[in-house]
């Protein structure tokens, strides 16, 4: 079967801006996610070759005393310096890739009508070029830093550093499909995704994601004032992004 038959909706954003409900939202429809952080940690800590070159890169800080990697410390050292982090994309993207390759063909086998690649480095990764459409989900700085208090237990100061390490809106705004804007309110966020995913099932059934389709300017952002559709998830109580 021709690999083109499954759609791969890349589904991206910044750490805080809730991108995991809405993968959870995918789950609940019955649509299959590939969780890119999942595979990244199964790779990381099962790969001996991806391993040794992150101790060559950032020394043996990163390493437990049993030899395993230290997930904290690694975050420490990176996750607040734009060249560190930058760094170990460089050292675990292609190992990453590799396993991720390896679940989108496992989908493809499967016959799945869609699935959704969960990453939230899509473009630094080189993996947006795999997906025929790419959703990226936004929130405003004050809330994600909130939530990253509360989620990581960190201080304020460390959440500031972890967000300016990222990308901003615009990164995302140039380069996506679609938007899915998830600052307060859930129910806002569930009916944009409704009408989302609607969309999504009717270009996997006409073939119409085939059809190479450039970023909207400015992206189309789904809200709840566009009409309902059928089959409406139920509500889903507000999870954190994982990193």
């Amino acid at each position: 079967m021709d690999e083109k038959a499954t759609m791969i909706v890349g589904l991206t954003g910044q750490t805080g801006a809730g991108k995991s409900t809405i993968s959870r939202m995918f789950s609940e429809r019955g649509i299959a996610v590939v969780d890119a952080d999942i595979v990244a940690r199964d790779t990381i800590e099962n790969s001996k070759e991806c391993l040794m070159d992150l101790v060559l890169e950032f020394t043996t800080d990163v390493l437990r005393s049993d030899g395993t990697l230290n997930r904290q410390r690694l975050a420490e050292i990176c996750f607040s310096d734009k060249q560190k982090l930058r760094r170990l994309n460089q050292v675990t993207f292609p190992y990453i890739i590799h396993a991720i390759e390896d679940k989108l063909k496992e989908a493809t086998n499967r016959k799945e009508t869609i699935v959704v690649l969960d990453a939230p480095t899509l473009y630094e990764s080189g993996l947006d070029k795999r997906c025929h459409r790419v959703i990226a989900v936004l929130a405003d700085r004050e809330t994600r830093l909130q939530r990253i208090i509360q989620r990581d237990e960190m201080t304020p100061e460390a959440a500031e550093r972890r967000i300016n390490a990222q990308n901003d809106d615009s990164f995302y705004t140039s380069r996506v499909n679609y938007v899915l804007r998830n600052d307060d309110d859930l129910n806002e966020l569930r009916f944009g995704f409704v009408n989302l995913a609607a969309k999504l099932d009717q270009m996997a059934i006409d073939g119409s994601y085939l059809t190479p389709e450039d970023p909207p300017s400015p992206p189309q952002e789904q809200t709840a004032q566009e009409p309902m559709q059928e089959g409406e998830l139920e509500e889903l109580q507000e999870q954190s992004e994982g990193e």
